[in-house]
């Protein structure tokens, strides 16, 4: 059980609770039923914790007075309003850009949230994008959000807004956020996320109830899972198809020396956009650490189920304490060598090449 921390800025004291991810869900919706919830929360999310599904919850709960279903729910209503991360488009769309900075990506960040719910930032900055660009939180978004906020409700007799990505937010914005929490328009309520809690400026921090999330158990993964719809959960399958025949594909170039079907597989990953290619080198991490961690007999952390019938504890034995750490490192650099705007095709040629070495050389 991961402890939960509160840090509640009426009485500067600490409480633990054990809590996991889905009872601190139950909790809040339970303090918003009876009206007890503080005007802003800031959830720390370190990473695959679901803090954009909880605060979606959370906020949706409060306009429409009723949990959603997760299975249904697109999270889309009138008061439920979003800030996060964007990036500047191409010069010729800045100045409709500059007019509407939260709804010029409103389409995209639908899609995404219907998709890829338990995504991180990385994921939207990187969805349906194929430019280096970085991703900000600009004052302006903050200052159209407040002129929204500052409106009657369309529906709801109350408004919540999501800001998700708080170490995303710039200094001006910041200031000009801090001023909107010290006086928040009635009836309304903020949910914040940020990734590392040392980038959420001390004042704001002050003003919100710190909740620093634990990491999401199986049974919420697999809960993920079933909120996917059939298009992207074939995509998934797809995504752990394409790493399979890779893996048979190094094998048979270590153990026949025929690199044809490394070559087949080095073109057919080089055609993927970035942002593919990123979540496949994400999905071959975590498969070669599912793999250590069965191998090793760690059967507490071991949690894999393939969509493709494939029995990743034939494959186990292949990853041990000799190779792993080199295993792990040659993902990490290549898909810092994505970004960095390497050739594809040769980057996976030589990728495809290094982990069949690793994996199935004597040595």
């Amino acid at each position: 059980m991961i402890v939960l921390y509160y840090f509640c800025k009426k009485s500067n004291s600490t409480l633990k609770l054990n809590m996991d991810e889905s009872q601190i869900k139950h909790k809040l919706l339970e303090n918003i039923k009876n009206g007890e919830i503080p005007n802003a929360i800031c959830f720390i999310d370190k990473g695959g914790r679901g803090s954009l599904r909880l605060a979606s919850t959370l906020g949706l709960n409060i306009v429409t007075n009723q949990s959603p279903s997760i299975n249904n729910s697109t999270f889309v209503h009138p008061d439920l309003h979003y800030v996060y991360p964007i990036k500047l488009p191409e010069k010729k769309e800045e100045k409709r850009f500059i007019k509407r900075m939260n709804t010029y990506y409103s389409d995209k960040w639908r899609e995404f949230i219907s998709t890829l719910i338990l995504g991180s930032f990385d994921d939207w900055l990187n969805f349906k994008s194929s430019d280096n660009k970085n991703g900000m939180i600009r004052v302006g978004q903050i200052s159209e959000m407040l002129s929204m906020l500052n409106l009657r409700p369309f529906q709801s007799e109350k408004k919540a807004c999501i800001i998700w990505g708080l170490d995303y937010l710039n200094t001006e914005g910041g200031n000009r956020l801090l001023k909107i929490l010290e006086e928040p328009p009635k009836k309304t309520y903020f949910f914040l996320v940020a990734k590392d809690e040392s980038k959420v400026m001390p004042t704001i921090a002050s003003r919100c109830q710190i909740i620093k999330l634990p990491p999401i158990e199986k049974k919420g993964l697999k809960n993920g899972l079933k909120t996917l719809s059939p298009q992207v959960l074939e995509s998934v399958r797809e995504r752990e198809r394409l790493f399979i025949e890779c893996l048979r594909g190094c094998y048979v170039s270590a153990v026949k020396k025929d690199f044809s079907q490394v070559l087949n597989k080095s073109n057919e990953l080089g055609s993927l956009n970035k942002f593919e290619m990123k979540e496949f080198f994400l999905f071959g991490v975590n498969f070669i650490r599912q793999s250590y961690l069965y191998s090793q007999r760690v059967d507490q952390l071991y949690e894999f189920e393939s969509l493709n019938n494939f029995s990743i504890e034939n494959f186990a034995p292949f990853v041990n304490y000799k190779n792993y750490k080199n295993l792990v490192s040659l993902f990490e650099i290549t898909m810092h060598q994505i970004d960095r705007n390497a050739n594809t095709k040769l980057l996976m040629t030589s990728f495809l090449l290094d982990l069949s070495s690793i994996l199935y050389s004597n040595d």
